[in-house]
């Protein structure tokens, strides 16, 4: 069932076993767990089943630290969140990103990779992904030569891509809105967590729209879903009872952000460029694009004191070229679009005939993808980030339409962040040099002493923030995403996350949410 909270009564209660708080990845993937079974689920989303501005103002807040995306921007608050605008990558954690680290501060989950494995399993046909093949396993699977890189250096990984990227508001709306047992209630924005007078037990959610009506819910347990900057906030801005806001006895809450460094961070010089873009360009299998990249492996990690982190092969296409023409030109005929500039197209394609020819035989009989001449290549390299308290999340006076304090984002980076993004940068370089591949060119910030260069911007993967812990002087959660010394209170999401190694989030997201339905079934169900 679906229900607008702005037709319902001001001053309206509604009463479930689960509450989730958000509709997005984790959010719907936990709902979607209990479709069903005998547990009465109410799902509040802040949104609609569109973008609206004024919704997405909500977002509003201030950025401080290293230069950000405006933050009401890098997420999406309607049905699906932010996953109305992912491109699709998937990738599980590294065994080694679960592990205590000596050389990495605050490293350490208390739980292991294996702990996910059979819920990274069940989330890929959520995804319509699979196998879980995403190391050098996979390149048995695909057409392309595995470059002779030193694997004791540089080890193979892979990403996939959900094809399309799984939206997860369209996908799952129908089963949500069929199920007996499920209310979705959309235009419903938590303002409050209200406790018992010990703190130890939440009893209800408060609820707001902008068009100023109340209400509340009430239930055995609640979970927040909505991501590494509104989970914090929300937790935060609960100060009724916890004067310092729920789950925050340590200060915690909110610190610990971490993003994912995205950089260009040196350029491929080649005068043959059809080997790297036949190899390490994206390839399919069964109709999933795998995207190749190299790792350091864990031995180096450790010799090196260095943190996780990728390394890939991207290139600007050619938009001159015949072959960029030809695709346009496909793309708008299968789409039934105009082309603009059409005799221009057809003209780019006539005059590049031999390599618009090739690309066609690849294609046609070989079944292989389009290979664009580039304009130029680089390699792009994303790593990790260390855990460091003063990259935080907090709130600031200024409230927003709802009444609710907007949020300072403090993003930091340490030097053992940008250490990593070079150390890993020239291992990849020279590994292309020793096999022949190509040169390279170290971009030229990565040549100094310290700094970051001009390119720098995070990945909109917001993690961190309300951290997992055995110990609640060191984390927001335990080991089963309950919040310390709350009974009934739960987080789902990457800010549980108390590493975040190098892979997009989203399919860890949704293997710890399908465990937190797990363990919500034996205690709720």
């Amino acid at each position: 069932m679906i229900i607008d909270f702005r037709t319902l009564d001001d001053g309206a209660s509604l009463d479930a076993d689960l509450c989730i708080i958000g509709a997005g990845a984790a959010g719907i993937s936990l709902a979607h767990e209990f479709i069903g079974t005998s547990v009465s689920v109410c799902i509040l989303e802040s949104g609609g089943m569109e973008l609206d501005g004024d919704i997405q103002a909500l977002y509003e807040g201030e950025t401080a630290g290293m230069p950000y995306f405006d933050l009401a921007t890098c997420r999406l608050r309607f049905l699906g969140g932010s996953t109305n605008h992912w491109a699709g990558w998937c990738r599980p954690l590294d065994e080694t990103d679960f592990e205590d680290r000596p050389w990495v501060s605050l490293s350490g989950w208390p739980i292991r990779r294996a702990d996910l494995e059979a819920y990274y399993q069940r989330a890929l046909p959520i995804f319509e992904i699979g196998p879980l093949d995403f190391d050098a396993h996979a390149w048995e699977g695909i057409e392309a030569t595995r470059p002779a890189f030193d694997e004791a250096k540089l080890r193979s990984i892979f990403w996939q891509f959900s094809p399309p990227p799984v939206h997860f508001g369209e996908k799952y709306r129908e089963d949500l809105e069929a199920a007996s047992n499920i209310r979705l209630v959309l235009h419903a924005s938590v303002v409050d967590i209200e406790m018992d007078t010990g703190g130890g037990e939440v009893t209800a959610v408060g609820v707001r729209s902008l068009d100023g009506r109340n209400g509340r819910v009430r239930a055995k347990a609640f979970v927040l879903a909505c991501g590494g900057i509104e989970n914090a906030r929300i937790l935060l801005a609960a100060n009724s009872v916890e004067p310092a806001g729920i789950g925050n006895r340590h200060g915690i809450v909110g610190r610990y952000f971490m993003e994912h460094p995205n950089v260009h961070s040196g350029v491929i010089v080649t005068r043959d460029p059809q080997p790297l873009m036949e190899n390490l360009v994206l390839h399919f299998r069964d109709s999933v694009p795998f995207q190749p990249g190299f790792a350091p492996s864990v031995d180096v990690q450790r010799e090196l004191g260095i943190l996780n982190a990728s390394i890939r092969f991207a290139y600007e296409p050619d938009t001159e070229s015949g072959t960029y023409a030809f695709q346009e030109l496909w793309h708008g005929l299968k789409d039934g679009r105009p082309v603009r500039g059409l005799g221009e197209k057809i003209w780019q394609v006539l005059s590049d005939i031999d390599d618009v020819s090739r690309n066609v035989y690849r294609k046609v009989v070989e079944g292989k993808n389009f290979t664009t001449r580039p304009r130029y290549m680089f390699v792009a390299c994303e790593s990790e980030q260390m855990p460091n308290p003063d990259s935080r999340i907090m709130l600031i006076p200024e409230k927003d339409a709802l009444g609710m304090n907007k949020v300072r984002l403090d993003w930091r980076l340490s030097e053992l962040d940008r250490r990593t993004v070079e150390v890993v940068t020239r291992l990849f370089a020279e590994e292309l040099g020793r096999t022949d591949l190509a040169r390279f060119r170290l971009e030229d910030w990565l040549q100094k002493d310290s700094g970051w260069g001009d390119d720098l911007q995070g990945s909109n993967h917001h993690m961190g923030t309300t951290r997992m812990a055995d110990d609640p002087r060191h984390g927001v959660v335990d080991r089963d995403c309950r919040v310390h010394g709350v009974s009934n209170l739960f987080v789902a999401g990457s800010s549980v996350f108390p590493t975040g190694g190098f892979a997009t989030p989203t399919f860890t997201i949704v293997a710890l949410a399908l465990r937190l339905a797990d363990h919500l079934k034996t205690r709720y169900g």
